[in-house]
């Protein structure tokens, strides 16, 4: 191959400042997004670090040749604060100071005091490779295609740039000390070099990636969850439930439908404000989504009004749950402003068995039923079945 490392180290860098490019201008768009901000700067940290490094020269000034390395340093360490970020996990800003300051403190003491060009490339390569292995097993999570796949991508591209660095090292070490030179072209076959550029390259693609993938999970979500809750949102509920109920007409599984109504909700909000209302509606949300199952389906159906959907459950299993949430409820305390709210609920039910699968024709009964339960006092639920 006719190009050098230090060519190769060009088109490296060129790759890093085309990826911060890219970052920059998505966090600006995206500011939603944590880790974006992290991925641009340590992109264009990398970037400037490798540039810079390939033009040193013994006559610069010390402070300018110390602060190559840690810029670069830091790039590293800043990619795996923003994988970090991303994720949602709290940033430790020290990792890019220290893998900064460490690849700094290598660079002077074994390459300005002891004069060993050798152990410096070699100790940097291995910084390098533990700090992007780190960032590929911080990559290695559970999650939903397609943001799977973009992080698989990212993890395998992380991978491969540390088992280069790692083998870059190893054979530097293996090697006589004077063979070994800054951008000698032995320290590492070129061609691992190229690939580590395409690597990088596949970094920034996975990044941009992870990024789409998570904004168009929003849009999904927002689109389809209540935002004041996060449960399902009318329209999305009544989708899903006719989807599960034609397949319960197939299968004649039995299918129940709860239909829950806080208690006095008016005045809640005409003596603390709509901010308690909207608390109160929180609070509720976040208890049924403990109680019910993950085959279940739970929606705000209206402004106060709460509906869930049970697989695989008669009306007498549901009145069992529907009891248990009413007296967890009954128990619940919400402290606001110094005021401690005490809600109660009522609740409807009917199942399949007796109305049918008909999404429509269930939600009614169920509401006929919660229509009784409010007549009967409050604070209690009522069966469709009693009624028939």
């Amino acid at each position: 191959m006719n190009l050098d490392v230090r060519t190769i180290m060009l088109i490296w860098s060129g790759i890093n400042l085309l990826g911060a490019g890219m970052m920059a201008l998505i966090s600006f768009h995206a500011d939603n997004v944590r880790g974006a901000r992290q991925w641009a700067l340590g992109h264009c940290c990398m970037g400037i670090g490798i540039f810079t490094s390939t033009q040193m020269s013994p006559e610069w000034p010390l402070w300018i040749i110390a602060s190559v390395p840690f810029i670069a340093g830091c790039g590293f360490g800043l990619l795996f604060n923003g994988i970090e970020a991303f994720k949602g996990k709290r940033c430790h800003y020290w990792v890019p100071v220290w893998v900064g300051g460490q690849m700094m403190l290598q660079s002077l003491w074994l390459g300005m005091v002891h004069d060993n060009i050798r152990m410096v490339v070699a100790t940097n390569s291995l910084l390098v490779s533990a700090i992007f292995a780190a960032c590929a097993l911080s990559l290695i999570v559970k999650a939903t295609q397609p943001l799977k796949t973009a992080y698989n991508l990212a993890a395998a591209s992380f991978s491969f740039i540390a088992l280069m660095s790692l083998l870059r090292a190893l054979n530097i070490l293996l090697k006589p000390a004077e063979e070994i030179s800054l951008f000698a072209q032995g320290n590492v076959n070129p061609v691992l070099l190229v690939l580590g550029g395409l690597s990088q390259l596949s970094i920034s693609l996975a990044l941009v990636l992870l990024i789409t993938f998570r904004l168009v999970s929003d849009l999904r979500e927002q689109a389809t969850h209540d935002s004041l809750t996060g449960a399902l949102n009318r329209r999305s509920f009544e989708d899903e439930s006719r989807r599960l109920l034609a397949r319960a007409t197939r299968t004649g599984d039995a299918m129940s439908i709860i239909m829950i109504d806080v208690d006095f909700f008016k005045r809640v909000n005409d003596m603390y404000g709509h901010q308690a209302g909207d608390e109160v509606l929180r609070r509720l949300a976040a208890l049924l989504q403990t109680i019910i199952r993950s085959e279940d389906y739970l929606a705000r159906y209206g402004g106060e009004e709460f509906c869930i959907l049970l697989t695989g459950t008669n009306e007498q299993g549901a009145a069992l749950l529907a009891e248990r949430v009413r007296l967890l409820y009954a128990d619940l305390r919400v402290d606001w402003k110094g005021d401690s709210l005490q809600c109660t609920l009522s609740a409807g039910v009917a199942d399949s068995s007796s109305v049918g699968t008909e999404l429509a024709a269930l939600i009614d009964a169920a509401d006929q039923a919660l229509y009784r339960a409010k007549n009967a006092g409050r604070n209690c639920i009522a069966l469709h079945s009693d009624s028939v």
